[in-house]
């Protein structure tokens, strides 16, 4: 059986093989870039195992136990690490709010948020994620009372005639305690075709958040699959997200202003589109594809040789955004 990180004891004596401690951290790295997270995380408990107060491998394994779900371990490492002092001090906040949420912690997860945006070291990129992450946890948190539920509310017909804003209230207002009673009608409203979208995605992070054990068969866009509700991905670090963000803010380096606007765009798709990470679309035709919906935007025109239905999606999406607004 694999030790967890608090069975870890500095090895005193033993002699490392130069660099045996780098070969293990890289191997490790380069298993986490491809999301091999049992492989990376053993191969970076033996980093540990030299080093255990290594930054950088104890932000790497707290990462590969998060997408594993072993969430109590994770956040011991956390804490461990924020101790040591983490290479990504933001990263690593985000990472540690997402497991206090994931291990119900929420006054905990409330405090944190509140002290980082209070503190102003969230660059203003940064700023609306966290945010979001506060208004979720502070839903969470006011929903713990008992509440009255009506459910015929919640059947598909009724639900799907009221408007966007209070299918999404409806979702939000309902306590905890009541995702595993309402499992069967919440899944339908998930899987209705004339749910809202963002509805739909509350309904998902709720259902995720309370460890509903169930299959979901979701449709948004072009996307369409079927989901463990215990395997959902975190929409704020996985690691494919990360990964285009970062391929966008390398291709707008030098337009600061239209980075911030691309920015703002990919985020607010992240959770129109969630649980779907962009599948069948390499990470560089995404970042590309929304780069070019810039000059779209502004010149009504692009000389885009990339992949069109990715942009007419980025183009739907928008749409879809406009009407639901109205």
């Amino acid at each position: 059986m694999r030790k967890k990180y608090s069975d870890l004891k500095r090895k005193g004596n033993v002699i490392v093989f130069p660099k045996t401690v780098d070969r293990l951290l890289t191997e490790g790295m380069n298993l986490l870039k491809d999301e091999k997270y049992e492989e990376a995380r053993d191969k970076l408990y033996q980093v540990l195992a030299y080093e255990p107060e290594h930054a950088g491998a104890l932000g790497a394994y707290c990462y590969c136990l998060f997408e594993l779900g072993e969430y109590e371990e994770a956040l011991e490492v956390c804490k461990e690490l924020l101790k040591v002092g983490p290479v990504h001090y933001l990263e690593t906040m985000e990472l540690y709010i997402s497991i206090l949420m994931q291990v119900k912690e929420f006054e905990e997860a409330e405090r944190m948020i509140e002290i980082l945006i209070e503190e102003k070291v969230l660059p203003e990129e940064r700023l609306e994620q966290f945010q979001h992450l506060r208004d979720l946890n502070e839903r969470i948190t006011s929903n713990k009372a008992a509440v009255k539920i009506d459910p015929t509310l919640f059947a598909a017909g009724t639900f799907t005639s009221l408007p966007p804003a209070e299918q999404e209230r409806l979702i939000m207002e309902l306590p905890p305690a009541s995702y595993e009673v309402m499992k069967g009608s919440l899944l339908a409203l998930a899987e209705h075709p004339e749910t809202d979208l963002l509805a739909k995605t509350y309904i998902l992070f709720m259902l995720h958040q309370e460890q509903v054990k169930a299959d979901v068969h979701l449709k948004k866009f072009s996307f369409e699959g079927t989901f463990s509700i215990a395997d959902l991905p975190d929409p704020q670090n996985h690691s494919r997200i990360r990964a285009i963000k970062a391929q966008i803010e390398e291709r707008l380096t030098k337009d600061p202003s239209g980075l911030e606007m691309v920015r703002q765009l990919f985020e607010r798709h992240v959770f129109l589109f969630y649980p779907f990470m962009w599948e069948g679309h390499s990470e560089a035709e995404v970042a590309e594809s929304y780069t070019a919906y810039l000059d779209v935007l502004f010149s009504g025109e692009t000389a885009f040789s990339g992949d069109r239905e990715l942009l007419t999606l980025i183009i739907h999406a928008e749409q879809w955004f406009e009407l639901r607004d109205r």
